[in-house]
């Protein structure tokens, strides 16, 4: 009898022996970047150089593509020796390799499973490409997760508006930040952007390792990231290496950022110092142009226009590589340039960056050394606002100073056909993710302040219980949809995710979703409406009938201006099966009839197929077929 309990126990160990060396194949789940009508990427990493295998199809569909990824060594997320000794007694992981794999001839508006198989563990999940700019969308946006291991059980210092003295919060910052994901993912959201420091120190890899353990799961249902893409901005805190490391000094403030730029993937800025690609860049999403800028650093160090006098950017001698942002600098063309395209594309434009220009906190304060000063202000972002005022963006959305707070400016927008007219201009400090929970300053007026949860949130408290009111973590969620009569709306809700105090454990260990009283909407009235791509009408857009089809199928196409139109239909695995182009350039109906078959003259396998039709001017839209057997 003994010796079968020893060979059971046996077994159980093997077992158990084999399920952690299967756990930790991953070393972080797979998630989403870089979303496109068209494309997605997908990222994750492993803790040996083996390769993976993704695969992917239409949700409904049962016509999967393999990639196998080409593992790359991570090299710029090692643990630091400081790490390594202070933390694992010598023995941290060693470096990841990192799989990356774009997919592209995707469908737009359209669900995709996929899933990644990493040695003998499997994650599968879903994700939705970006959708046309007839679509309703939403995002939500926070800041100053501030992500580290030593949060848990680290409670933020919750001053209390009535007596000015202090209180800790009543529930630590993991778990704040926990809620927090939790009340976005009931949400569903279309988009994350997180505007700035997302992790304490940039250049400690267990800050990382924390973040990831909040956004991703080896379970799809869990996992937030594996099927929400979400966008990083850099704060001062993804150029920060560390207390004990290099803190903002160059070699290490760079070694910090690129920790950062090796986790997230966005769209090309086309700079002419390749070091900054990814730091600042634009992605169109359906109605809306998201803009990011990396404002953690500018001009001569240690002036009036500089936002962190500790680190030393582009044009400081043995700078790193930060970029400058004010008038005259490569980014600000290349901003200023954007603004111009979304005015022209997008119904709203939203801007996003770390620093706060409009604060009644802590970096609300004149850049300077001195006692009413601060070396980390906010304040030399205003001499964007020119900029964003003129092209009417709608909301800028930072962080930095860790309160929630909206201001306003009202100016003038200047039209597209160069006339002006009256514009109001939101600015938003949403630095409560899950980090501190800090207070308007006394001595400290922001004149264009509009609401700040400290003051315009008051407790109420009964029987030593919080019944509502108070700065709690939260965020920003914003909705675009139309409206009537060629009206299309934002609706700006500030979300705080407020404690629930449970009376069998007398401790606050529930939450719910609650909202400030400051919601904002925003209405653009349009010239005309909308339509989507599957809409036919005499403006520039598509049908095909009958639509699954088993013999004949009909694509009629209208443009209102001269244009050559090239029809192309391409399988699930992004391969040209057939095109048509009549070679003929010119205004109104053109017409594609297609029989099922390809290039050769043979009839094709019955599935889904992409249609995608490009005009000479540049138009392109694409339309899923569905080709009956």
């Amino acid at each position: 009898m003994k010796g079968a309990i020893k060979y059971c126990i046996t077994i159980v160990v093997l077992i158990l022996v084999y399920l952690g060396q299967a756990y930790c194949q991953f070393r972080v789940f797979p998630y989403l970047q870089y979303p496109a009508s068209d494309a997605m990427t997908i990222i994750w990493l492993s803790e040996k150089d083996t390769i993976g295998y993704l695969t992917y199809h239409i949700k409904g569909s049962h016509d999967s593509i393999l990639i196998e990824s080409s593992p790359v060594l991570a090299e710029t997320l090692d643990y630091s020796l400081w790490e390594d000794t202070s933390f694992f007694d010598g023995n941290a992981q060693g470096v990841p390799y990192k799989h990356r794999i774009r997919l592209v001839n995707l469908v737009p508006s359209s669900i995709y499973q996929y899933t990644v198989k990493q040695g003998s563990q499997v994650f599968i999940s879903t994700f939705r490409t970006a959708p046309d700019k007839s679509t309703a969308i939403r995002f939500i946006v926070y800041s100053d997760s501030e992500t580290e291991p030593e949060s848990t059980g680290k409670y933020a210092e919750w001053d209390d508006p009535l007596t000015a003295g202090y209180r800790a919060y009543i529930i630590d910052q993991s778990t704040g930040y926990r809620n927090n994901l939790s009340v976005i993912k009931s949400r569903s959201p279309d988009l994350i952007i997180i505007a700035g420091d997302l992790v304490e120190s940039g250049g400690e890899q267990r800050d990382w390792d924390e973040f990831w353990k909040h956004n991703t799961s080896p379970f799809a249902d869990e996992s937030l990231a594996g099927r929400i893409p979400i966008m990083g901005v850099p704060g001062n805190h993804e150029y920060f290496e560390g207390p004990y490391l290099d803190q903002y000094n160059q070699p290490g403030s760079e070694r910090a950022i690129k920790r950062f730029l090796t986790y997230f993937e966005n769209p090309p800025n086309g700079a002419l110092n390749r070091e900054q690609e990814g730091r600042y860049y634009a992605l169109k999403y359906g109605p809306v142009t998201l803009i990011v800028l990396d404002l953690c650093n500018n001009g001569e160090n240690g002036t009036s226009d500089d936002t962190n006098f500790y680190l030393l950017g582009e044009k400081d001698p043995e700078g790193g590589n930060a970029p400058d942002f004010g008038p005259g600098s490569d980014q600000y063309i290349w901003l200023e340039k954007r603004l111009q395209e979304a005015r022209s594309n997008s119904i709203f434009t939203f801007v996003f960056f770390h620093h706060s220009p409009y604060s009644s906190g802590p970096h609300g304060y004149t850049a300077g050394i001195c006692d009413t000063c601060d070396n980390q202000s906010g304040t030399p972002v205003r001499m964007l606002t020119p900029l964003f005022m003129s092209y009417g963006v709608d909301a800028v959305i930072s962080g930095h100073d860790e309160i929630w707070e909206r201001s306003e400016i009202t100016g003038m927008k200047m039209l597209s056909d160069s006339s002006f007219e009256i514009h109001t201009l939101h600015f938003y400090d949403v630095g409560i993710g899950g980090d501190c929970l800090s207070h308007p300053y006394k001595d400290l007026i922001n004149p264009y302040q509009k609401f700040v949860a400290h003051d315009d949130a008051p407790e109420t408290w009964a029987n030593n219980v919080l019944i509502s009111g108070g700065k709690h973590y939260g965020h920003l969620e914003v909705n675009i949809y139309p409206g009537q009569q060629n009206s299309w709306h934002a609706l700006l809700s500030p979300v705080h995710v407020f404690p629930i105090f449970d009376e069998s454990n007398l401790s606050y260990t529930g939450f719910e979703r609650r909202l400030y009283d400051d919601e904002i909407m925003l209405t653009k009235i349009l010239d005309e409406p909308i339509l989507s791509q599957s809409q036919f009408s005499e403006n520039t857009y598509i049908v095909n009938y009958p639509n699954p089809f088993y013999n004949l199928s009909v694509v009629k196409f209208h443009v209102t201006e001269s244009a050559n139109v090239r029809f192309s239909i391409y399988n699930l695995r992004g391969q040209k099966v057939k095109s048509y182009d009549d070679g003929r350039s010119y205004a109104g109906l053109h017409q594609f009839t297609w029989d099922g078959t390809g290039h050769t003259g043979d009839r094709l396998s019955p599935g889904v197929y992409i249609l995608k039709v490009e005009t000479s001017s540049g138009q392109r839209i694409s339309k899923k077929m569905m080709l009956l057997e």
